[in-house]
């Protein structure tokens, strides 16, 4: 009976530890944060070398676009990133199937350092929206749900009746 009890108990143990695993993908590399760029760009050190790293499958109003004025909630964003995050933190990053975009800036995934994906935690803040560029789409039914979820309940860019457009913000929204 002994044996059986000890067998039981291992067993126990097992699955509470099994089920209080990480939900983290395992192809995490880790970085370290440098600093901000905007609400969904910042720079890491990676493997020693600076790289400027831009979060998939999210899109922030703009507070640094050369021909467009500060969005509304664009400083929001920027500044809840600033939050998250100090320089020389350890962040993990998930690369995208295309590691690259077309200003040469790294494309990830960002967890942080309690294994929750910032990409995420911009969408449920209202301070995002989804776009996707495929084929760095892996998260993309989660996140049209998160979308959803702030959208319904009208937080932050979604407190703007017209503001988000499939591909970009409209400012026309916001005027008076």
């Amino acid at each position: 009976m002994r044996k059986f009890m000890y067998l039981l108990l291992l067993l126990l143990i097992s699955i509470l530890l099994t089920s209080c695993s990480s939900t983290q993908p395992d192809n995490l590399h880790e970085a370290t944060f440098v600093r901000i760029v905007d609400g969904d760009t910042l720079i890491a050190n990676i493997d020693g070398k600076e790289e400027y790293v831009r979060l998939i499958l999210v899109d922030t109003p703009e507070t640094k676009h050369p021909k467009q004025p500060v969005q509304p909630f664009g400083p929001e964003a920027s500044a809840f990133m600033e939050q998250t995050y100090k320089g020389s933190d350890i962040i993990q990053l998930e690369y995208g199937p295309e590691k690259r975009d077309i200003y040469d800036r790294i494309l990830a995934y960002v967890y942080t350092e309690d294994g929750e994906m910032f990409n995420e935690l911009l969408l449920k803040k209202g301070l995002a929206r989804v776009a996707v560029y495929p084929p760095n789409d892996k998260y993309v039914d989660e996140f049209r749900k998160l979308e959803q979820k702030a959208k319904k309940q009208k937080i932050g860019i979604w407190s703007i009746d017209g503001y988000v457009t499939e591909d970009d913000f409209n400012m026309d929204a916001v005027k008076p």
